[in-house]
């Protein structure tokens, strides 16, 4: 496709956001991150909806019990950096599935406007896990693709090369990867091209070196597949090998930063999370 040079000034501030979206894999330079935010802003069809999974068993952290999501990473709650990062990649219409303690959620984001989003809160009543948590949102979704995300894991990647490939593929669940050199405790993935073959969620042996994100990209049609439970399930569990089994998972590597918060080493991940908000000077402090 034929390309136009053309010169444009925008204020620093604005191109200090957009050059936060360049990984230098999806997004090369400030010239391809402009093209895709316009692209963005421009489609009808790009997903503006995700779901924030804020629920599970509260921690405690300094004597007080909270959400896992609203512990503080560098002056703000971890889930206040994923809403932004939402919100630079256009995606600005948000469900947070929240849990015990999620008043205290409600109270800190409120409806979403001092953002610069539009938030709606579901609350769970008793713990349905994953997935059994996604059918209290179904009805809130549309028709169109949506996100879903783990509230308490810190993003920050660029994700419309990820909705093209999800269309592309026609894919009903797109969950966006990274590599770990270590990755027993997670989820591992073996793909065939772009196609996710097997999904392993905490294997006893590593099988593979790219590990699921808990970012994922949902077409409606995978809500259908979610059988009603009175037991917690997860979508690791459940839902995404018999995905993988139909032939209907699909898998996109991200480039960027993630930083999974860890029950078994709170400690070490909060740390690991205050460096990368450091470096990346997104910090308060």
């Amino acid at each position: 496709m034929a390309k136009e040079r053309l010169t444009i000034t925008l204020e620093k501030s604005l191109l200090d956001e957009i050059d936060t979206t360049i990984d230098g894999i999806n997004v090369r330079n400030r010239s391809h991150a402009i093209e895709r935010l316009i692209e963005i802003a421009l489609s009808q069809n790009a997903p503006r909806k995700a779901i924030i999974l804020a629920g599970g068993e509260p921690v405690k952290l300094n004597d007080k019990y909270l959400p896992k999501p609203m512990i503080n990473i560098g002056g703000k709650p971890i889930m206040e950096y994923t809403i932004k990062m939402l919100i630079r990649n256009g995606v600005n219409d948000l469900t947070i599935l929240a849990g015990e303690k999620g008043d205290e959620i409600i109270s800190y984001f409120g409806d979403g406007s001092r953002f610069g989003a539009k938030i709606t809160y579901l609350i769970e009543e008793k713990r349905r896990g994953t997935e059994g948590a996604l059918l209290l949102a179904k009805g809130l979704v549309g028709s169109e693709p949506f996100f879903v995300v783990n509230g308490d894991n810190l993003y920050d990647f660029s994700i419309a090369e990820m909705y093209k490939q999800h269309i592309s593929t026609k894919a009903l669940v797109t969950i966006a990867l990274t590599t770990a050199e270590k990755t027993r405790g997670y989820g591992v993935i073996r793909l065939e091209g772009s196609k996710i073959l097997d999904f392993v969620e905490k294997p006893a042996n590593e099988k593979s070196k790219l590990i699921s994100t808990g970012f994922y990209l949902f077409s409606l049609g995978a809500l259908d597949l979610i059988r009603q439970s009175n037991e917690p399930i997860m979508l690791e569990k459940s839902l995404f090998p018999m995905l993988a089994s139909m032939g209907k998972l699909y898998g996109y590597v991200v480039a960027g930063n993630w930083v999974a918060l860890s029950s078994d080493n709170i400690e070490e991940s909060i740390e690991n999370m205050e460096k990368v908000i450091k470096a990346s000077g997104k910090s308060d402090k």
